[in-house]
């Protein structure tokens, strides 16, 4: 009986480190994404009144409202997108998203299962203290560094964001201090 568990204890784990150095395989091909060129200007937006979000970001049918936007005139390069500010979340999380032109840039956490758009998550943290969310609104500081090559031309930069699936009035989350830093060519 002994040798049989012994024997399955090994089988599985030959089999964890077989699928462990399958998956480090794939990452070590997966091919990474660069973009390089001088940056002569820059853009900054932001909304001093702060903004509340009254979208609710659905898994299958995400929903995300515009926050920020400009329109930049760049030459043939990078965008370099820098977004920070503070956000007060009052149902587990808060999203966002940069795009230009309609696409969102690199950066953004890829489609995972049951998540349809690229976003990036700001959620609070797993702890007794913050049980009850609706109440005590925890605020959290959020930066996030974004880029994408352009074309020549004229480009559309959209910050848009949701938050969490069962937010309610008047209990809305709010992102106060919202910065976006373009730097292009």
């Amino acid at each position: 009986m002994k040798t049989r568990n012994t024997r399955m204890k090994l089988f599985t784990m030959a089999i964890a480190l077989v699928m462990l150095t399958a998956a480090l395989a794939v990452d070590a091909m997966a091919q990474q994404i660069e973009c390089s060129s001088p940056a002569r200007k820059v853009a900054a937006v932001t909304n001093p009144a702060g903004h509340v979000i009254t979208t609710r970001y659905q898994l299958d049918d995400p929903n995300l409202q515009t926050l920020l936007t400009t329109t930049i005139n760049a030459k043939r390069g990078c965008l370099v997108a820098h977004l920070s500010g503070s956000a007060r979340i009052t149902d587990n999380y808060v999203v966002f998203q940069v795009r230009v032109d309609g696409v969102p840039m690199e950066g953004h956490l890829p489609g995972l299962a049951g998540l349809l758009t690229p976003v990036v998550f700001v959620s609070i943290d797993a702890s007794p203290a913050n049980d009850d969310e609706q109440f005590i609104d925890p605020t959290k500081v959020v930066a996030y560094n974004f880029f994408t090559q352009l074309d020549a031309g004229t480009h559309t930069v959209e910050v848009l964001a949701a938050g969490g699936s069962n937010i309610l009035a008047p209990f809305f989350p709010s992102v106060n201090s919202l910065v976006l830093t373009l730097e292009y060519r």
